[in-house]
């Protein structure tokens, strides 16, 4: 958790950083940021080429150090994809090129540093996949406490606020204009509550569809789940835990990102942030529900998609919470 706070800090501070090259409308300074977005890359280039010549019997070595990592092949290609998006989108061309498709601003450091970042969260997930599957991660998940969840949420909330602008580009309202936060009046609250219905529902068909399908992948994963939050066992801790959730989440997907990349494309990464388990029917639920938010933040406001979302997750933790006595009352 520590080296999760490190890092967040380290991008906090780029994004002010680059919020406030952008507050100068300098355009030397703009093409300059271009050009040290593909310099500040060069590092994973040179690591991802020496993984890939690394002898095969350093996987041991590394690992009695305190690196376990066994499959050094794709953690050299992911750093080198890394690189090669990096490059990619530092050309103004080329972000000219994806604004056909998504709202982002081709002239903006902010957005083209969002696309970076959006690299950096796939190559994180993907480089956690290659390590071993899902059998490995069931040997080495540990119970995560109410209180990680809760400092987790709390970055995703201040890369939010900081990615749009606080401090240096927008204000007060403004922040809150930008991530789309408003009422939630009674009619928002009873079109959410239809909504968080609806994502109930398709949650329980595609895990139930996945069980039929595929029940010892599907059993797998419900032990890593069981072992991840297998310690919260009151409804207050899941209240807390959906609502944190709920918060750090769509601020960051549905408030900060999906102005820039638009519904799809958001649905996409809030997808790829959640495949920690690997791709599976949940993925495309998980996809689902994302896609379901951002329509619920474009016809609404954030505010009610973090309603449903927090509904969502705490409808989820009483229906497990909810099992778990009935098993005990069974046996």
């Amino acid at each position: 958790m520590e080296s999760l706070i490190i890092i967040i800090l380290m991008i906090i501070g780029i994004i002010v950083l680059t919020n406030t090259i952008a507050a100068t409308q300098n355009a030397s300074l703009l093409r300059l940021f271009d050009r040290m977005v593909m310099l500040f890359h060069l590092p994973f280039l040179l690591v991802g080429a020496a993984f890939l010549l690394l002898p095969g019997d350093t996987a041991t070595t590394l690992a009695d150090a305190g690196m376990p990592l066994d499959n050094f092949a794709a953690v050299g290609l992911i750093l080198i994809g890394i690189m090669a998006w990096a490059t990619a989108v530092s050309q103004f061309r080329v972000r000219q090129f994806m604004a056909r498709w998504l709202p982002l601003n081709p002239s903006s450091p902010v957005h083209t540093l969002a696309l970076v970042l959006s690299a950096w969260l796939v190559a994180n997930t993907f480089i956690t996949l290659t390590q071993g599957g899902l059998q490995e991660l069931a040997n080495t998940t540990q119970s995560a406490t109410l209180s990680e969840v809760v400092l987790q949420q709390g970055m995703f909330v201040l890369l939010a606020i900081f990615g749009v602008g606080l401090l240096v580009r927008r204000q007060g309202h403004a922040i809150s204009d930008r991530l789309g936060l408003g009422p939630l009046t009674a009619v928002n609250i009873r079109f959410g509550i239809r909504w968080i219905i609806i994502l109930v529902i398709v949650q329980w068909a595609i895990g139930a569809l996945w069980m039929l399908t595929n029940p010892e992948q599907s059993a797998l994963v419900d032990g890593i789940s069981g072992e991840l939050f297998g310690d919260f066992d009151t409804v207050w801790e899941w209240f807390v835990l959906a609502l944190a959730a709920g918060m750090g989440e769509e601020l960051l997907f549905r408030g900060a990102l999906q102005p820039v990349f638009g519904m799809w494309f958001t649905a996409v990464l809030f997808a790829i942030a959640h495949v920690q388990y690997g791709f599976t029917l949940i993925t495309l639920a998980v996809f689902i529900i994302g896609a379901a938010l951002g329509y619920i933040r474009q016809r609404t406001n954030t505010s009610v998609a973090i309603f449903v979302h927090f509904g969502y997750n705490f409808v989820l933790g009483l229906l497990s919470l909810l099992a778990v006595y009935l098993e005990r009352f069974i046996q």
